[in-house]
């Protein structure tokens, strides 16, 4: 049976999936990653100002959102993003809004 936007659990999902880019601070993260796979250090380096620990609870929370993986990688984590699909979404929609954003005059 093919699944459909009317279908509570994917509609619950894709919900879910926006609410973990609703925050600046993931979609950062998301920008990065979307560059090359990085571990929390390097990530803490791009934002500038965010705590390493602040950082480690954005990933975790892309991560339940099934938008980032993690590997081992010695001593420390690999973060990446869990496949093409989820730099699409963030691409389109910063190209969308760069494309529309002249449309918005609030």
């Amino acid at each position: 049976m093919p699944i459909t936007a009317e279908d509570p659990a994917v509609v619950d999902a894709v919900v879910e999936l926006f609410k973990a880019l609703s925050n600046p601070t993931r979609v950062a993260i998301i920008n990065r990653l979307a560059q090359s796979p990085s571990d929390v250090n390097s990530l803490v380096e791009f934002l500038g100002d965010t705590s390493q620990p602040l950082v480690s609870h954005h990933l975790k929370i892309l991560r339940e959102a099934h938008l980032v993986d993690m590997t081992r990688d010695g001593k420390s984590n690999q973060y990446s993003l869990v496949d093409t699909h989820v730099a699409s979404i963030f691409f389109d929609a910063l190209n969308h809004m760069k494309e529309h954003n002249h449309d918005c005059k609030h």
